[in-house]
């Protein structure tokens, strides 16, 4: 099979119809489960639709906006798919922003309705005219206890607005991706098709439902093939071997820093020796960790996948092929993608020359939700504008070089930080890194870092700079390197570049 063909026999209008159609089906297979508890795909299509009738009996119109939030529990999907079931629009919170930003994004998308479970109903205390409902208690109004309307309306139209999925980030004014059901249902087919899903095929989601890998990498991909999704309350190393133990998985898919501590702490066998795919993002994984993974488990296909919240999720896939020669490269456009790579003159560049990634396809949002000034700066015509900045090499594969916006010019020189980054990453006492930019009085810029070491492990300033003069030009060698257990971090869990930076510049402010 060609890696990214389309493949699959039963191709479903939207998610919803998905799992109508499998609880026909397979009514008796398990569909969902957490800890103990499993829900066939007859029982979560029940509860599904008591919550959709539920809503409809709110008043609940198509296409108003409800945001879900809460843990990894089979509640949250119950509410998540209940509200696309209705026609309206799911918008998964993450459940770590601050009060403030709950108000901002609140406030921005104008919702009248909540579903929260009891961890985190008390988030929305300051959002006036909002109704809070719990998923699975009695901290806020009930859910349960709404009547049931008497008839559901008709099913969603794959054309609708189906999720408001807000961006990673955690600076700025929220900017909230608005994808329709076809583009939501597109972008899980990408990975059944890619991995050969069917029923089957089992993932466990260790991230947070609210992000994309959650909701469409692992959720939406079962519910298309009739697998089953397991999910994890919250990230714990331990929690989720157990997981494993219990009920072993076929798709495993996370950030390579998870991947890793799966990796090395014991009982990693059964994490890794009944899959047969591993995707991972965010970042290339380190080559001594592919190959650790190879001579491991050697039946494991590994899967690199570059995408971004604007485009639903996947844009390009680096082959399971392709991973132990090529593995810093993010691959060739995925299943349905159309890329480009353009210069600052809006044209596309020659190969072995950084270009912008520009991307187009049906996954990719229609707008940011009422921000039409960032929106016109993103897309251009059926193009979106990724910011990030790549260069097409050998064998037509892609590589991620940085962010436009990050890149730093010290003295005239540019630097990209993710260069640097990758490098100190060979530093065996670092975890993670990150590389910006302090204002200097002569260069304009220079570069400092800051390293995340190792558990048990100590990073030594003087041995990584030494390390890095002579794998870099002098000029991109870091002037300091902050070391910490306590870095700012994304909602994705990447360190926060930005975060860093600001707090590096408020502890250096000269006294007035």
């Amino acid at each position: 099979m060609i890696w990214n063909e389309v493949v699959s026999e039963q191709i479903y209008p939207t998610i919803v119809h998905a799992l109508v159609e499998r609880a026909k089906l397979l009514p008796q297979a398990v569909a969902l489960t957490a800890a103990d508890e499993e829900l066939s795909y007859a029982r979560l299509q029940a509860e599904v639709e008591a919550a959709a009738l539920r809503l409809v009996r709110l008043g609940v119109a198509r296409q108003e906006r409800v945001i879900v939030v809460g843990d990894n529990t089979w509640q949250w999907v119950v509410a998540y798919l209940a509200i696309l079931r209705v026609g309206a629009i799911s918008v998964p919170m993450n459940n770590r922003l601050a009060p403030a930003q709950v108000g901002d994004l609140g406030t921005l998308l104008d919702a009248r309705i909540a579903l929260a479970d009891d961890a985190h109903s008390h988030m929305f205390g300051d959002c006036l005219g909002l109704q809070v409902f719990s998923i699975n208690g009695t901290v806020a109004a009930p859910f349960s206890s709404v009547d049931k309307a008497s008839a559901l309306p008709g099913m969603p139209d794959p054309a609708d607005d189906a999720v408001i999925s807000f961006t990673s980030g955690t600076t700025g004014t929220p900017k909230g991706a608005v994808i329709s059901h076809d583009g939501l249902r597109k972008a899980s087919q990408v990975y059944v098709d890619l991995i050969g899903a069917n029923e089957q095929s089992s993932t466990l989601i260790v991230a947070p439902l609210f992000h994309n890998t959650g909701f469409v990498d692992q959720l939406g991909t079962m519910l298309l093939c009739g697998g089953r999704a397991d999910l994890l309350l919250r990230y714990r190393t331990q929690d989720a071997i157990a997981a494993c133990r219990r009920r072993p998985t076929t798709f495993v898919t996370a950030v390579p820093s998870v991947l890793r501590m799966m990796m090395t702490a014991e009982g990693a066998d059964a994490v890794y020796g009944p899959a047969k795919d591993v995707l991972f993002g965010g970042s290339p994984m380190p080559a001594p960790w592919s190959l650790e993974m190879h001579n491991r488990w050697p039946g494991l296909r590994l899967w690199h996948g570059y995408g971004l919240t604007e485009f639903t999720s996947c844009c390009t896939i680096l082959p399971a092929e392709l991973i132990l020669t090529y593995g810093d490269s993010i691959g060739y456009p995925a299943q349905g993608v159309e890329l480009r790579l353009v210069g600052e003159d809006g044209k596309d560049v020659a190969d072995h020359t950084v270009g912008e990634i520009w991307v187009a396809g049906d996954t990719r949002m229609r707008e940011y939700w009422r921000r039409p000034d960032v929106t016109a700066e993103k897309l251009s015509g059926r193009w979106l504008r990724t910011g990030d900045l790549a260069e097409r090499r050998e064998k037509g594969l892609l590589y991620h070089v940085g962010r436009r916006d990050d890149v730093i010019n010290r003295g005239g020189e540019k630097i990209l930080p993710s260069f640097i980054e990758a490098v100190m990453a060979e530093v065996p006492s670092i975890a993670q890194a990150a590389v910006f930019a302090v204002p200097h009085e002569v260069l304009q810029n220079s570069v400092m870092a800051a390293a995340e070491p190792r558990p048990n492990l100590t990073v030594d300033v003087t041995e990584v700079r030494e390390f890095l003069r002579h794998r870099l030009p002098g000029y991109a060698v870091p002037e300091d390197i902050i070391v910490s257990t306590d870095l700012p971090r994304t909602a994705s869990g990447k360190l926060d570049r930005r975060a860093i930076r600001a707090g590096y510049l408020e502890s250096h402010k000269e006294p007035k």
